[in-house]
């Protein structure tokens, strides 16, 4: 994180958390938000969240019980798009993975002087999966 951004907690003088501040359960939240905004606050229990998005979450997943059908709704919607986000993500990571095995496949094959070797290591490998 960048030194711009403030925790949302109160802390005495040493720099602890004051009592004041710390629930009822001991838990304390360290919620970063950009200078000159303020924390949203989940209005069930409190908790300091660093965006709407992540407030409609945190209610659906901790305080189902509690939402109106409306919250569900907005909660199944944002989870869904945090879905795809992940997913997209993740096809996203795992092609850059592949270009990087790639990769370094030509550049082995390269500096071997074998035209041949980055071939036998890919039927290598299939023929291995392939048991």
């Amino acid at each position: 994180m960048t030194d711009d951004s403030r925790t949302d907690r109160a802390t005495d003088a040493t720099g602890t958390p004051s009592d004041a501040e710390i629930p009822a359960d001991g838990v304390t939240y360290e919620t970063r938000v950009p200078p000159g905004e303020s924390p949203v606050r989940c209005p069930y229990c409190d908790r300091p969240l660093e965006s709407e998005k992540l407030l409609v979450l945190h209610e659906g997943l901790d305080h189902w019980t509690e939402l109106s059908d409306e919250e569900r709704e907005a909660f199944r919607e944002t989870y869904q798009a945090e879905t795809d986000d992940l997913r997209t993500f993740r096809l996203k990571m795992f092609g850059v993975l592949i270009l990087a095995y790639f990769a370094f496949l030509f550049v082995y094959s390269y500096h071997t002087k074998d035209p041949f070797s980055a071939t036998a290591l890919v039927v290598a490998s299939i023929s291995a999966r392939g048991r």
